[in-house]
């Protein structure tokens, strides 16, 4: 095999694998964002139960104190998933960039539909 079709093939291969990666980000993200909406609605309602919302009171409830650091913890998690996608998504875009120059220089038709930017 030419080293220039070995390349390609790999380069195809890391944007197949980019492309899942990206997938499974956009999947775990939605996710994330669907149980932080709902600690926020457990929060509100343990909230309103106890009929204190200030968390620097003694007699804040436990649970909404629990759900308030879950939430937290989890807007952290989304915060960095969120950094982790921008990355794929740039690579994915320095791949389309490969790929366009090597059709260009080429002088081949347009580059397959599953290579195009998510």
């Amino acid at each position: 095999m030419k080293p220039r079709v070995s390349t390609i093939q790999a380069k195809e291969f890391q944007a197949a694998s980019l492309r899942r990666q990206l997938a499974q980000f956009d999947r775990m993200i939605g996710d994330l964002e669907t149980i932080k909406a709902e600690l926020t609605k457990q929060i509100e309602q343990e909230e309103r139960r106890t009929n204190n919302d200030d968390p620097a009171s003694v007699l804040y409830s436990t649970v909404a104190r629990a759900a308030r650091d879950r939430r937290e913890n989890l807007s952290a998690t989304l915060d960095d998933l969120t950094g982790r996608r921008e990355r794929v998504v740039e690579a994915i875009g320095d791949l389309d960039g490969f790929f366009a120059a090597l059709n260009s220089a080429d002088n081949l038709p347009p580059a397959p539909e599953s290579w195009a930017a998510a």
